[in-house]
């Protein structure tokens, strides 16, 4: 019997380490098909400050004294990894950046341009040759200016809002946008709006339950939305003796399009610690998690027939 095997992985938040490591997940799993799921962007530019014979740069919260260009380039590479954006400058450069939020807000986008596209020739360079699919969405956290450069690919599809081939005649659905979030991020919308947006695109699908429904944020209260809750300063909530109290933060437009169309596989990201899967009604959702900040990849392996999920596996390296 044919059979597919896809390799989905999610918030890698700019991980360089965790992306490359996700393009070698063709080889390594014998993956026919990469999805690269929402929140591939990073939050935070690390100046590299230069000064009379040494840099200086605080990362992590540590402020570092780099005495030479080989550490520099190494801190570089950490900063990378832990998905944030290097960038060299010198103290005047420094001066002028303190004193302009929108000088910040232009640098910020121009390295997150800078860095997607990068992730798209890389993408290209190492798997255009072959006969992967490889699929790339934007997640709630991500801006719309990433949107063109997703799109500039002949290889990497961008399938947002989209209705795409995956093979052995399954289609697959995506949306990276979310329901309101504390950080009111890029993509975050109501719920009503979110619902429409998702609806939209399934209308285009031949058989829902043939699908999949890549869909960044979990289906609300299903196992794969657990999170802190915040108080009114955005803190995490503690109750003494029992740690975190943890609630659920997921999509009701989410679950109910999931209970409503019962597609084959739910592929969900969104809550970093809420790694998973559970079944909504006939629907196998998965939440593989994420651990970008340590460079470890979190993904899933899922083997696909004729009659749509045999089986998966979640994985760690």
């Amino acid at each position: 019997m044919p059979k597919l095997r896809i390799f989905f992985a999610t918030d890698l938040h700019a991980s360089e380490k965790c992306y490359r490591k996700f393009l070698n997940a063709a080889r390594v799993y014998e993956a026919e098909v990469l999805i690269l799921g929402g929140d591939i962007t990073g939050k935070m530019v690390v100046p590299i400050v230069e000064g009379e014979g040494h840099w200086k740069a605080r990362f992590m919260g540590v402020d570092t004294d780099i005495k030479s260009a080989k550490d520099v380039s190494d801190m570089q590479v950490s900063i990378k990894d832990a998905g944030y954006y290097p960038y060299l400058t010198n103290v005047k450069e420094m001066e002028e950046l303190n004193a302009s939020p929108t000088a910040v807000k232009e640098l910020f986008m121009k390295l997150m341009l800078e860095q997607v596209d990068r992730w798209v020739r890389l993408a290209e360079e190492r798997l255009g040759s072959s006969k992967v699919k490889m699929f790339i969405t934007g997640g709630n956290d991500d801006p719309m200016d990433i949107e063109p450069v997703l799109s500039s690919s002949k290889f990497v599809i961008n399938p947002e809002n989209q209705t795409v081939d995956l093979g052995l005649g399954f289609q697959m659905v995506s949306s990276g946008y979310g329901n309101i979030t504390p950080w009111k991020c890029p993509r975050d919308v109501e719920e009503d709006v979110l619902l429409q947006k998702i609806e939209d695109v399934i209308a285009k699908v031949g058989d829902p339950s043939r699908a999949v429904f890549n869909l960044h944020v979990p289906p609300y209260d299903s196992g794969l939305d657990f999170a802190p809750q915040l108080d009114a300063d955005l803190k995490p909530v503690a109750t003494p003796g029992m740690g975190l109290m943890m609630v659920p933060v997921g999509s009701k437009s989410v679950r109910t399009v999931i209970e409503k169309y019962q597609p084959m596989l739910g592929l969900h990201g969104h809550i970093h610690e809420s790694r998973g899967s559970i079944k909504v009604g006939k629907t196998v959702c998965i939440n593989p998690g994420s651990e970008y900040g340590e460079g470890i990849l979190r993904g899933v392996i899922i083997d696909l027939n004729e009659n749509g999920v045999k089986s998966f596996v979640l994985t760690t390296g």
